[in-house]
């Protein structure tokens, strides 16, 4: 999976169908099947297999007696669903998916390193209107540093 940031406008036909945008589509491996994950609130991530399972698998070896880790598991896996292309590589979003991101025809897809999001677009630009880069490079530093 090649690196992938920044964002690009783009739109749903009559059909809820779109496209991975250009900048994007040749990031993916061709050998993975990609996935649309509900993982952040307000929006839904296309993954590849490997990143999905990157993010996901963690859960992999949970003890079945952990009820809290069981009910997340089943939650988190149950909103997994597949990609599926036609021959022009448009893929319908389904309903599910289109209504907990709320979107409806102008969509914004954002690079977020390993994966994609897809976003309403004003959704996209209600959730980034107070942030400004020197907050947005606090946080990140405060999150390495915690992290560490």
């Amino acid at each position: 999976m090649k690196f992938v940031s920044g964002k690009v406008p783009h739109q749903l036909d009559s059909k809820f169908r779109t496209r991975i945008p250009a900048r994007y589509r040749n990031a993916f491996p061709d050998n993975e099947s990609l996935h649309f994950v509900q993982y952040s609130t307000g929006c839904i991530a296309i993954m590849c297999t490997s990143v999905m399972e990157k993010y996901l698998l963690s859960f992999g070896n949970i003890d079945p007696a952990d009820e809290d880790a069981m009910r997340a598991k089943r939650y988190l896996y149950s909103r997994v669903e597949d990609v599926v292309e036609d021959n022009q590589k448009r893929f319908m979003i389904p309903k599910s998916m289109r209504d907990y991101a709320g979107l409806k025809k102008n969509l914004m897809t954002v690079g977020m390193g390993d994966y994609i999001e897809i976003w309403d677009e004003d959704n996209y630009w209600q959730s980034v209107k107070d942030l400004s880069v020197a907050e947005a490079n606090r946080v990140a530093k405060d999150y390495r540093t915690k992290n560490a």
